[in-house]
């Protein structure tokens, strides 16, 4: 059984994970866009910290933790944790001239 302060530090490692694979420029580009995709709708650590709020006086809820109450969860994103200040940028597909140009600097011409 899972308890609540398992379930709190997976919901804060998942969306610092998502963040961890959308600015990893050695992955895909679809990926990427998907981990954004993600996170957009993903708890934030700020609405995962207001959940253990709203649970009901009969008990009826979430089953999480406050996660302020364990810093050290959100230390051990590489990013930090998905949070209201999150931002990311579209990845791209890189360009044919890019490409190119690594092309030729690998080979040493």
């Amino acid at each position: 059984m899972t308890m609540p302060d398992e379930r709190t530090r997976a919901l804060v490692w998942a969306g610092g994970f998502l963040i961890e694979i959308a600015r990893d420029k050695s992955l895909p580009v679809a990926l990427r866009r998907r981990a954004i995709s993600i996170a957009k709708h993903f708890p934030t650590i700020e609405q995962v910290g207001a959940m253990p709020a709203a649970t009901s006086p009969m008990r009826i809820g979430p089953g999480l933790v406050d996660p302020n109450a364990h810093p050290e969860w959100a230390k051990e994103c590489l990013h930090g944790p998905l949070s209201y200040q999150t931002r990311f940028g579209w990845p791209e597909e890189p360009s044919r001239i890019d490409s190119e140009a690594s092309t030729r600097g690998s080979t040493g011409s």
